[in-house]
C-alpha cells in the first residue's frame, strides 16, 4: 500500500478534498531548520517537507471570527480542531480570497484567512509566503476534516 499511514485534509462542510495524501509529522522548530530572513533575494523555502502535515505549533493565526458562506456549522460539527501546517504544494481544492493577498513578495498572511474552499466558499485557511516568512499553508482545525488515504 503505497499511502498507508496517509491522510487527506478535506473541507468539513462540504467534504472537498483540500490536499494530497499526507502524513502527520512533528513540526520543524527554528532551532532545526531554517530560519526566516528579511531578503527578498533568498526566497523562502516550504517550512514543511513536502507529502507531510504537523499541528501548528502557534494555533490561532487564523482569525477565526471570519466564517463566510458554507461555514456555520456548529463547532462539534467542523472537524477535529487544532490547525494543521502543509507545504503550500501539498494543497488542493481552495482558491484565493482576493484582497487578502497582500505582503511584500507574496502573502503576509495579516488580513485573516486568504484561502477558501472551491467547494463551498468557507475561509480553510492562510497561505503565507512572504520574504521574511516560512512559506506555508496553515488549515483551520475547526473547518477542515482528516480521513484516511484510499
Amino acid at each position: 500500500m503505497e499511502n498507508a499511514g496517509h491522510e487527506v485534509v478535506s473541507c468539513a462542510g462540504c467534504g472537498t478534498r483540500l490536499s494530497v495524501p499526507v502524513r502527520e509529522v512533528r513540526p520543524p522548530t527554528e532551532g532545526e531548520a531554517w530560519t526566516p530572513l528579511d531578503s527578498p533575494v533568498d526566497p523562502c523555502p516550504p517550512r514543511m517537507a513536502a507529502g507531510t502535515f504537523a499541528r501548528d505549533p502557534k494555533p490561532g493565526r487564523i482569525t477565526r471570527g471570519t466564517l463566510n458562506k458554507g461555514s456555520e456549522a456548529s463547532g462539534a460539527e467542523r472537524g477535529a480542531a487544532g490547525d494543521l501546517l502543509l507545504s503550500p504544494g501539498d494543497v488542493v481544492g481552495t482558491t484565493e480570497i482576493q484582497g487578502r493577498w497582500g505582503g511584500c513578495c507574496g502573502p503576509a498572511g495579516h488580513d485573516g484567512p486568504n484561502l477558501a474552499c472551491a467547494g463551498c466558499g468557507a475561509e480553510v485557511g492562510l497561505w503565507i509566503g512572504d520574504c521574511y516568512t516560512w512559506l506555508e499553508v496553515v488549515l483551520d482545525g475547526h473547518l477542515v476534516s482528516r480521513s484516511p488515504s484510499a
